[in-house]
């Protein structure tokens, strides 16, 4: 049996998520959903993928959907609990950020139809529970079942007729009878344009997709949930919450750091690495690089690292997120998307300058709390109780 080394410390998890001979293995598990998907490529395949991709992860179309997208869609996301005065956090924050991420992906959805809405939620819900499979108490094999039927109803539904429509389009440009603007700016459309080139067969695009749309809606929604969370934890920052996106995204950047999306990142060395501390890790074994406790480290973030600080100082080089995005090659790549760009030191004189990206998570908690979001003190929340990871299932609130 493989043996298996946990890192804690700062240092050891930055250098193990730099090493190039570490291989990712956190999904093994999920490979129903997650099989050569970017997050699970290696090499020379993840260096080609990631280098088209990066192609639409640019900080000026990160800027359009925040500043474009993004508000029209926590709005009709948004109004109908609103209304209803009463909602729950974790379907909020879900449903927010999967219709986003349904565009970033490249799936064609009305955000205003409640039941397409609620079916695409079923779906999403259902992959998310597959590529986390590893964390999950339940029946694997069930769960598995449960996630193959999703993707056969969301490729008939939804997938093949928007990438149909994207190889039309993109059949048009290249012959010359559209400009490119005509074409959407999302993951399946710079897939299908560039699919020959990196000889993605049909069912490895298909799972990117799928990745991109659990990926994206699972780790926003968490951040979300978390972030609300700790602000609504703290009445004084809450109120002043309200009215301080700045403050939001401050609070957003110390929830991620502690409470990650992911709580360890899992490799095994395709070859012995010698960290710098004088620790081997032998090829084969299996590495689980422990967030929680990196992110903690009171070597970096003080002696009250578990604490709550909004704007805490941090040294040079290290995020005020910890490695909640991850680090390395394989560092996420939609992280000033969810996060936005760092701000100015808390106790400089400069405020945030113009045109500067607050990230889906911080507006989207802002949003929350300007519309008078507040937890339910007659129901309280409740943790997942069929996952190791800590995310809830409940988070009833009233507006």
């Amino acid at each position: 049996m493989a043996e298996t080394i946990t890192l804690t410390t700062w240092a050891e998890v930055r250098e193990a998520f730099r090493a190039k001979d570490l291989r990712q293995a956190g999904y093994t598990e999920g490979a129903v959903v997650m099989a050569d998907c970017l997050l699970d490529l290696h090499g020379d395949a993840h260096r080609e993928r990631r280098r088209l991709e990066n192609r639409l992860f640019r900080r000026e179309t990160f800027a359009h959907w925040e500043h474009h997208v993004l508000g029209a869609t926590i709005t009709a996301t948004l109004d109908p609990f609103v209304a209803a005065r009463r909602g729950d956090l974790a379907v909020i924050g879900y449903r927010s950020a999967m219709n986003l991420t349904a565009t970033i992906a490249g799936i064609d959805h009305d955000v205003a139809d409640a039941d397409a809405t609620e079916r695409l939620y079923g779906i999403v819900k259902t992959f998310s529970e597959g590529a986390t499979i590893a964390h999950s108490t339940r029946d694997k094999a069930e769960v598995r079942a449960e996630v193959r039927a999703a993707m056969d109803r969301f490729a008939i539904e939804l997938y093949e007729p928007a990438r149909a429509r994207r190889r039309a389009l993109v059949v048009s440009v290249e012959a010359g009878e559209l400009d490119e603007g005509a074409l959407p700016h999302d993951v399946l459309t710079t897939l299908v344009r560039h699919a020959g080139r990196l000889d993605l067969a049909d069912d490895v695009l298909f799972r990117e997709i799928c990745f991109y749309l659990q990926a994206g809606a699972h780790s926003t929604a968490n951040a979300f949930v978390h972030t609300v969370d700790r602000i609504l934890g703290d009445p004084a920052i809450a109120a002043a919450a309200r009215d301080d996106l700045a403050l939001v995204q401050r609070c957003m950047h110390e929830a991620l750091r502690l409470d990650p999306a992911s709580p360890v990142a899992v490799r095994t060395p395709l070859a012995d690495v010698n960290l710098s501390s004088g620790r081997v890790l032998p090829a084969g074994s299996t590495v689980v690089c422990d967030l929680m406790a990196a992110n903690r480290d009171p070597e970096v973030f003080g002696a009250d690292a578990a604490s709550f600080v909004p704007g805490r100082p941090v040294p040079d080089g290290v995020a005020p997120w910890g490695m909640s995005f991850g680090g390395g090659t394989h560092a996420c790549i939609g992280a000033e998307l969810d996060g936005g760009l760092e701000q100015p030191a808390v106790d400089s004189d400069e405020g945030c300058p113009a045109g500067h990206l607050y990230g889906t998570v911080a507006v989207m908690a802002h949003a929350f709390l300007a519309a008078g979001g507040r937890a339910d003190p007659d129901d309280p929340a409740q943790l997942d109780p069929t996952s190791t990871r800590r995310h809830y299932t409940r988070y009833p609130v009233r507006f």
